[in-house]
């Protein structure tokens, strides 16, 4: 523990933070790291941006970072300038860690890099003291149980390593405890990650405010820094449809028992061995899905006579570091592992990775690939084999990782620059394929437009009586097919097309009585009705002869009826109706004297309807009108009287006898059709 003496003397006088910046600032454009390794030019350049962001009051910042771009080593020579800062003044800085081979790494390069810091380590057994300690690597496990310790005032700056686990509220408490939980914070806070993205969504900005500087994979390997990889896809016909999910991943109980089968893990074996042979690979990391998995596998690749080793987070530490060690040296050719080795891992000699852990996260899997792309003299590839690219759901793989997500062949030995030319073909192939679709679409919309002019101008010549036989839309689809030029045995037609056809091509004037009933006037109040009646899968329609009764008592039947014909076959149907006129018709008129037609082309009419017919109509209609909102909307008594005014005695007619047998549906039709074309037509 601390004394208060010293808490006093080393914690007190924050009026000098100011100063420091300031100093910072001046100093920045100057700075070059005394280092014990020579930087790269990007490395240089990270740690000048962090100086300004710093100097310029951007205190929590992050640094996005290929794995194998030396992040220790950037943030080893950071904290080195920001002491250099303090003029001689006590700096004390923390490195805040979440495993083990991470606090390892960090202290030795450390160490290396600036070897007048005095390095201690915050972890299990192993105590800092922060009087002697002017950089802390502390486990966040350990250290949030041991806070006490760590006054507010004892740390200067403060380096998250692996920073995408930042939001995790063991960080956050960190954090806030030594003065640095707000963007307010004096304290600086620089994160290193390669992904800065997290599984479990929770907010990174909870720890950090902004990504000051980037650099990729890609771009590291197309300068040089990282080797280049050779990625190869393995179909092992895993069907993930099933597999649970769990915090945007798969849940790895149920993740093993797809992929730790006998046949998945006989394709890994063998696709192995052939890429063995083909490229004299000495050192391949294998990431597996859990215990068992990693279990399985080792026993079968050694039973195959491949010196296989694997490591879980149940290995001894003293055992583990051994495992690596003889990995590193070439006495094991394979190291396994799940879920150890995906971050804080420099084995630079790694010339395979085998991928056979199925993820959705894109993090995880950079990380897994990053782990093999260090250069190393023993290489000139790192070869990737993905053996989780053709299961889908979701699934996150090499290929929809390099943008090739819809390339359907398998990749074999390929490299950044194949891959690259296999999306900029899909791209093209894509644009092509857009433009066609885009072009179809238009010449459809323009055909569908030139379509329905006509059709409009078809269905403008009927009379509005003519437009109740049927639905309004079932109008439009068949004179779109008459406008097309279409032609279509009846037999081919639809119910409601056939009717459609037959009843509004009849040369009789058939009026609707409701949706399934149809009635023609025969003079002297007698008249014939269809009625349909759906049976099964087929409809079924009545013709009825209804003869008008010369007495009749006060609410008795108006009308004699008798069915005449029956049938599924609306052409049957008909015959029989023309059958029963040519029987019925007489050959003169009584009244007149003259041959009786039915026809509704008989030219009376066509003549101009009566004073009588037309206000009788315009009343129905203006009563009907009055009872329906929506048709209100759209047809107005201007409407009512244009339509009434060009009516013909033929179509008053039809309207009259339609009312009388059924006062609502014919004048509620007829409406309709009136609304539609004041909308449409």
């Amino acid at each position: 523990m601390l004394s208060g003496a010293f808490r006093g003397a080393q914690y007190g006088g924050w009026h000098s933070l100011g100063r420091f910046f300031g100093r910072l600032a001046v100093q920045r454009a100057q700075y070059t790291v005394a280092a014990a390794l020579p930087l790269r030019e990007y490395q240089q350049a990270c740690i000048d941006e962090c100086l300004r962001c710093i100097a310029d009051g951007r205190r929590r910042i992050g640094v996005s970072l290929a794995t194998g771009g030396g992040k220790t080593v950037i943030f080893a020579n950071l904290l080195n300038a920001l002491r250099q800062g303090h003029q001689g003044q006590r700096f004390r800085a923390l490195v805040l860690v979440h495993r083990r081979e991470l606090a390892q790494q960090a202290t030795r390069t450390l160490k290396r890099c600036a070897p007048d810091l005095n390095v201690q380590v915050e972890m299990a057994a192993q105590r800092a003291n922060l009087e002697t300690a002017d950089v802390v690597v502390a486990s966040v496990l350990s250290l949030i149980r041991r806070l006490d310790q760590y006054p507010r005032g004892s740390i200067d700056a403060i380096i998250i390593d692996e920073a995408h686990h930042a939001a995790a509220d063991s960080y956050l408490r960190v954090l806030e405890h030594l003065g640095a939980g707000t963007k307010d914070t004096t304290v600086p806070v620089i994160g290193f990650s390669a992904t800065f993205e997290r599984a479990d969504r929770k907010a990174l900005s909870r720890a950090m405010d902004e990504i000051v500087f980037h650099k990729g994979i890609l771009e590291m390997i197309d300068e040089k820094w990282l080797c280049e990889g050779r990625f190869t896809t393995g179909d092992v016909d895993a069907d993930l449809d099933a597999v649970a999910v769990s915090a945007s991943d798969f849940q790895l109980s149920s993740l093993s028992q797809v992929m730790n089968t006998e046949q998945v893990n006989r394709i890994v074996l063998n696709t192995y061995l052939h890429k063995r042979r083909e490229h004299k690979l000495k050192s391949a990391l294998l990431f597996g899905v859990d215990v068992s998995h990693v279990r399985s596998l080792c026993m079968l690749f050694q039973a195959g006579g491949v010196e296989a080793q694997y490591v879980t987070a149940k290995t001894r530490p003293s055992e583990r570091d051994s495992i690596v060690e003889d990995f590193r040296s070439g006495k094991i050719e394979v190291l396994m592992n799940c879920g150890i080795f995906t971050e804080g891992t420099d084995i630079p000699n790694i010339d395979c990775l085998l991928l056979c852990r199925p993820t959705r996260s894109r993090t995880l899997l950079i990380q897994m690939i990053g782990r093999g792309l260090r250069q190393h003299h023993s290489k000139d590839h790192c070869h990737v084999i993905d053996f989780v690219s053709a299961c889908k759901v979701g699934v996150v793989s090499v290929p929809s990782l390099m943008g090739i997500d819809g390339h359907d062949t398998a990749l074999d030995d390929a490299t950044l620059d194949e891959i690259e030319k296999i999306r900029t073909k899909l791209e093209e192939r894509q644009q092509m394929e857009s433009l066609a679709a885009a072009n179809k679409r238009d010449r459809e919309e323009a055909y569908t437009r030139k379509m329905d002019q006509r059709a409009r101008e078809l269905m403008a010549g009927l009379d509005s009586m003519d437009l109740t036989l049927t639905s309004y839309e079932d109008f439009r689809t068949y004179y779109n097919s008459v406008a097309r030029g279409e032609t279509a045995t009846l037999a081919h037609l639809s119910s409601s097309m056939r009717e459609l056809k037959l009843l509004h091509q009849s040369t009789y004037p058939w009026v609707r009585l409701g949706k399934a009933a149809w009635a023609m006037s025969l003079l002297n109040g007698n008249h014939v009705r269809i009625y349909k009646k759906q049976e099964a899968a087929r409809p079924v329609y009545e013709l009825k002869l209804y003869r008008q009764l010369p007495f009749r008592e006060e609410g008795g039947a108006k009308y004699a009826a008798r069915t005449v014909h029956t049938s599924s076959d609306l052409v049957s149907t008909m015959s029989a109706f023309e059958a029963l006129l040519r029987r019925l018709q007489p050959n003169e008129s009584a009244a007149t004297g003259k041959p009786v037609s039915f026809s509704r082309y008989a030219p009376w009419r066509q003549m101009a309807a009566t004073d009588k017919q037309r206000a009788a109509i315009k009343q129905m209609l203006l009563r009907q009108c009055a009872k329906d909102p929506k048709v209100a909307e759209h047809v107005t008594e201007q409407h009512i009287g244009n339509y009434v005014a060009g009516v013909t005695k033929g179509e008053a007619a039809n309207f009259m006898f339609a009312a009388n047998l059924a006062p609502v549906y014919p004048v509620a039709s007829l409406l309709n059709v009136l609304a539609h074309r004041a909308t449409k037509l």
